[in-house]
């Protein structure tokens, strides 16, 4: 049996837990969910692009003819360039460059076609809180949440040790609305526990693994850039200026031949070419090796005669290729299928309720010493961040199929509508009267909004659910994902309407009055942990 935590010691852990999970939480809330979404981003980009969906010539074009098409409608020849083939045999090219300081990313059609939907990269984005006009000081930020999150669960788990095997099935329902929160939090912290940790830990280290390179760069390498980028992350990406003499150099099909050679059965996602068309330039083959798990690779090549310049694959390089690629595909779910996919995302929802169930712990606990005005803004807040965001991404969901296809705004218009939803919902939970009812109503306008998603979809594609053209399975999956969730929502708000009319199941207060929930009977909830944890 573990040993009994000091009163001193369990004050203080409790506190960092609270104070840890209060501050960033629904940040981290924000950041679980997107990135639970996120997980399907395969399926997301194949549903949301029609281009995606048609079947891919590149095999008899040639991956050359293509890079050759697309520069030529471009008109220019960047420094580097990135060229991403189409997938499974579905979809066509994407060029991406940068241009005075633009991102550039057009589909390799007859003429250019722009990048037209986003929706999937933002979401991917959203969960590490990155965006092009903010920079990177967010992407710092969601590293500092990680590790934030790291010290909210190491200090939850010295709390609750003595008790962390009951608390694994403890729940019951049938008791208060308090004991209903708290067995929440502590059931389905402990059975997400090593998946928190496991993402905390990697978020973190893909955040700050970066800024730690330049650090060690001066004296372990002696300022060699390039070597500390090859060391951390298996080849350079330091910028160098185009130099050299003009050179044909080998097709794109023939390095990939050579790369194949070098990692066999290597599945291609990206071609990264620098200094195209002259002696210096390189190219980049980065993808997977096929059936084997983890296999995270990238082969760069000597443009001019093909020569294997560096190479990151499964069996080639020491224990740091292997760790920094085990790390990946954990967190990015590369393995195990779709299951595993669903399960994650299962975990990641698990977690969001965590996050907000302890700010429901942490409010009943201060409301016992009758400090109220700071309980009120966080607990509104909570149902604006915790509903609010669902709300926000099925607005993006019904503007992303309701915005003509080819409206060179669509793009911002749809971030806009994700963060203007988002800040009036904030704004509503905050200016309401009734705060009692304000999950149910959130939850069940994210429901409306998504529910007629999929037939909408059908505008610009035949392949999904309610589409006249043959099925796709990734189009079909997705719109029949969307309507569960919309159904799950409205059922979800019906449910708590019903419970919200009894008075002692309110959530929230109304304008001036506590939470009964959390007033009556606050003090009791936590003396009974104090006496609990301390016999």
């Amino acid at each position: 049996m573990a040993k009994k935590l000091s009163r001193h010691a369990f004050t203080t852990f409790w506190d960092v837990h609270a104070w840890v999970g209060v501050i960033g939480g629904l940040l981290l809330y924000v950041m679980f969910l997107s990135g639970g979404i996120a997980l399907f981003r395969r399926q997301l980009e194949v549903w949301e692009e029609p281009l995606t969906q048609q079947r891919s010539s590149i095999e008899q074009v040639g991956l050359q003819a293509t890079l050759d098409q697309g520069l030529a409608a471009a008109g220019t020849t960047p420094e580097q360039l990135w060229l991403y083939p189409p997938e499974g045999g579905l979809g066509v090219a994407r060029l991406l460059y940068f241009s005075q300081g633009e991102r550039v990313s057009r589909w390799v059609e007859e003429p250019l076609v722009p990048e037209r939907e986003r929706l999937s990269d933002f979401l991917f984005e959203l969960h590490y809180l990155w965006h092009r006009v903010t920079g990177v000081w967010l992407f710092y930020v969601a590293g500092l949440l990680c590790v934030a999150l790291l010290l909210a669960l190491a200090t939850g788990v010295l709390i609750h040790l003595k008790d962390i095997v009951r608390q694994f099935h403890q729940f019951r329902p049938d008791k208060t609305r308090r004991v209903l929160w708290s067995d929440m939090h502590k059931v389905l912290g402990v059975m997400g526990l090593p998946f928190q940790v496991l993402f905390a830990y990697t978020g973190a280290f893909f955040v700050f693994l970066g800024l730690l390179v330049p650090v060690f760069t001066n004296p372990v390498l002696g300022g060699d850039a390039a070597r500390a980028d090859q060391v951390a992350w298996g080849a350079s990406f330091a910028d160098e200026p185009a130099r050299g003499a003009p050179a044909r150099g080998l097709t794109l099909d023939e390095h990939l031949t050579r790369a194949r050679a070098a990692a066999p059965g290597l599945v291609p996602e990206v071609f990264s070419v620098r200094h195209h068309g002259l002696d210096s330039g390189t190219v980049d083959i980065r993808g997977s090796i096929e059936g084997v798990p983890f296999s995270r690779s990238i082969v760069r090549l000597r443009a001019v005669d093909g020569a294997v310049l560096s190479l990151d694959a499964p069996g080639a390089e020491g224990g740091r290729s292997g760790v920094i690629r085990w790390i990946y595909g954990l967190h990015f779910a590369n393995f195990g299928g779709v299951t595993l996919r669903v399960l994650f995302f299962a975990l990641a929802l698990a977690t969001c309720a965590t996050i907000l169930t302890g700010n429901w712990i942490w409010l009943a606990r201060r409301e016992a010493r009758q400090e109220r005005v700071g309980n009120r803004l966080l607990a509104r807040l909570t149902v604006g961040f915790g509903a609010g965001t669902v709300v926000a991404i099925a607005a993006l969901f019904l503007v992303s199929r309701a915005f003509p296809l080819d409206w060179s705004g669509r793009v911002v218009a749809e971030e806009l509508t994700f963060l203007v939803a988002l800040g009036l919902c904030v704004a509503w939970a905050l200016a309401a009267r009734d705060g009692g009812r304000l999950w149910s109503r959130q939850l069940g306008l994210a429901g409306l909004l998504l529910l007629p998603v999929p037939a909408l979809a059908a505008r610009w594609s035949g392949a999904g659910l309610f589409g006249a053209g043959p099925k796709l399975g990734a189009v079909v999956a997705v719109d029949v994902a969307l309507l569960l969730a919309a159904a799950a929502l409205c059922a979800s708000a019906w449910a708590l309407r019903r419970a919200s009319s009894r008075p002692e199941a309110r959530l929230l207060p109304t304008r001036g009055a506590p939470p009964p929930s959390l007033a009556h009977g606050g003090a009791g909830l936590v003396a009974r942990r104090q006496t609990a944890t301390h016999g």
